[in-house]
C-alpha cells in the first residue's frame, strides 16, 4: 500500500511540475508578446525628426525597458545607449521594425535552454540588388522572474535572409 501511495504521489508531483512549467511558459510568452507589440509600435510611430519627438521616443523606450526588462539588463542597455545611441538595439537585433511586422510576430520556447525564447518576425525588404526578399528577424531572449514578474533578462540574435 505504501508503494502505491508513493507512486501516486510521484505522479502527482510530476504532473504538477509540468503544469507549472506550462503556466510559466504561457506567462513568459504573453509578457514577451505584449512587450514586442509595444516596443515595435514605439519604433514605428516615433518622430525622430524633431528634438521633442526624439526625446519623447527615448523616454517611451526607457519606460518600456523599465517595465519589461530586469534591472541588470536595463543597466546594460543604458550603457550601450551612452556608447551607441539609437544605432544599436539588442531588443530588435538592430533590425528595422514597424507595425506591419507584428502580423508575423512569433514567440517560440527554445527547448535547449532554460527560460529561453526566440522572438521572430518577417521583414519584407530589398536585397542589395533591390530585389524583394523576406528577411526573418530573430531575437533570442531569456526571461527571469524579478519581484514576482517575468522580465527580459538578456537578448541576442541574428537576422536570416530568405529568398
Amino acid at each position: 500500500m505504501k508503494k502505491i501511495f508513493l507512486g501516486l504521489l510521484l505522479v502527482i508531483c510530476v504532473f504538477a511540475s509540468e503544469a507549472q512549467n506550462s503556466y510559466s511558459d504561457t506567462e513568459a510568452v504573453k509578457m514577451l508578446k505584449t512587450f514586442y507589440i509595444a516596443y515595435n509600435t514605439a519604433w514605428s510611430t516615433s518622430n525622430l525628426k524633431t528634438e521633442q519627438g526624439a526625446h519623447a521616443f527615448i523616454k517611451k523606450l526607457d519606460s518600456l525597458q523599465t517595465e519589461y526588462c530586469t534591472i541588470t539588463l536595463r543597466k546594460g542597455l543604458k550603457e550601450l545607449f551612452k556608447k551607441e545611441g539609437l544605432d544599436h538595439d539588442l531588443l530588435t537585433n538592430d533590425e528595422y521594425t514597424d507595425i506591419a511586422h507584428l502580423k508575423t510576430l512569433k514567440i517560440v520556447k527554445d527547448p535547449s535552454k532554460a527560460n529561453a525564447y526566440t522572438v521572430s518576425y518577417i521583414d519584407h525588404t530589398l536585397s542589395p540588388a533591390y530585389k524583394p526578399i523576406d528577411k526573418t528577424v530573430m531575437v533570442n531572449v531569456t526571461v527571469a522572474k524579478e519581484n514576482g514578474t517575468y522580465k527580459i533578462a538578456d537578448a541576442y540574435g541574428d537576422a536570416i535572409s530568405l529568398r
